[in-house]
């Protein structure tokens, strides 16, 4: 078996899927409420937002960028003054449809500006000068407020890092794919059980993954291909198995998935348009067989990423590292449209060349934790978000 492979399940999994295998034996599974999910996709170097939801009729975008602009023939009109990346069309449907809401100006007090340093930041949910080595989900999902006969706490998809959901006792399952993630596990041979002590952190790992396995081969026969074909992309790739496995069964509240590349310091405009499309591909493809798969209204899509862009193009038609963006928000009972403000491109409005943001990343995570994800004790919400206590609008009804 391969090293990524061994590495990946580095929790107790075997004992999430012991104890899911046992409680739906007691109760069967069509008698035990739906599972939401949490579906987490990192758009990992820094995404550009003023690419993604242009600013078209504030006078100041097309003066400071005046190369990489979208061309606004294409822009896929929001209200009078915002508009969709054109490379975003597939998700039009969900607009109209209502259940797509963008959460405008997002990000957080003192921004910082390092990869490493914004992406803890956002992982955690601390505050620009304080250091977490947990997770903001791993922080929430206690024994208490874990659904019941759960696969893993997690499904991480085509990356290793757990990011929001990394903690102690944290019951995270990675992969490339079922069949290679089963197919791996067939070839462990445990041979230093009870040799050496020194090894027996590998042991562990092993018979973790044969569980969790196990697990996987047992819904294997009810995995179907999806009725709307998904574009044959890394996301693409990453949501068809998200999807197969939630439509075949399995029980897991958060599955964490990358699209990676958005560092764009040069020649921004082409690949920030295939970013876009490939996301955009990825997503509508899964919207659509969720809802033929009457799952729709348990998932929610939230975007995430380090940090958005500088307001200014640079001399190599890209851009640099900045504060604020949006984030995109898909479900079956969110509350479609515009959250927040959109920040002035004003350069009295700016921060050293850097929109201020207007609304705080916090504020989203505590409103999905309470009204999607179920987690209502207010002593547990307040530890895990200390600096906010207000909510968005952005369901349309509570779990």
């Amino acid at each position: 078996m391969g090293m990524r492979t061994r590495l990946h399940l580095r929790s107790a999994a075997i004992l999430a899927a012991l104890l899911a295998c046992a409680l739906l034996e007691a109760e069967p599974a069509a008698t035990l409420p739906p599972v939401n999910t949490l579906v987490l996709i990192q758009l990992a170097g820094g995404n550009d937002g003023l690419a993604t939801v242009v600013p078209f009729g504030d006078p100041a975008y097309a003066a400071l960028r005046p190369t990489i602009a979208p061309s606004t023939a294409g822009l896929i009109k929001l209200d009078g003054t915002l508009a969709l990346h054109p490379a975003l069309a597939p998700l039009v449907d969900a607009w109209k449809a209502g259940d797509f809401a963008i959460a405008l100006g997002v990000g957080y007090p003192d921004p910082n500006r390092s990869h490493f340093r914004s992406t803890d930041i956002w992982e955690t949910g601390s505050s620009a000068n304080e250091v977490l080595s947990t997770g903001w989900l791993a922080r929430l999902l206690t024994p208490a407020t874990r659904p019941p006969a759960i696969f893993a706490d997690s499904l991480i998809l085509g990356e290793t890092q757990p990011g929001p959901l990394r903690g102690p006792g944290m019951h995270n399952i990675s992969m490339d794919n079922v069949d290679a993630f089963i197919r791996d596990a067939a070839q462990i041979q445990s041979e230093s059980a009870g040799q050496n002590a020194s090894l027996q952190y590998i042991d562990s790992a092993q018979e973790d993954i044969i569980a969790a396995a196990a697990v996987l081969a047992g819904i294997k026969p009810s995995i179907k291909e999806p009725t709307v074909p998904f574009p044959n992309t890394a996301l693409g790739n990453q949501m068809k198995t998200s999807f197969q496995l939630l439509a075949a069964g399995l029980r897991v509240p958060v599955i964490k998935l990358t699209l990676r590349g958005f560092d764009l310091h040069s020649d921004e405009k082409p690949a920030q348009e295939k970013l876009l499309g490939e996301l955009a591909g990825a997503v509508a493809a899964f919207r659509l067989n969720l809802i033929q798969a009457g799952l729709w209204n348990n998932v929610l899509i939230m975007t995430y990423s380090e940090f958005g862009r500088r307001v200014e193009e640079n001399a190599s038609n890209g851009t640099d590292h900045g504060t604020a963006a949006p984030l995109f928000i898909l479900g079956g009972t969110v509350k479609g449209g515009l959250y927040g403000t959109q920040p002035s491109l004003a350069a009295a409005d700016l921060d050293q060349g850097d929109m201020k943001y207007t609304l705080d990343f916090r504020t989203l995570y505590r409103t999905v934790a309470e009204a999607f994800l179920g987690i209502k004790d207010p002593v547990l919400l307040a530890s895990v978000f200390p600096t906010v206590s207000s909510m968005l609008p952005l369901f349309k009804t509570s779990p």
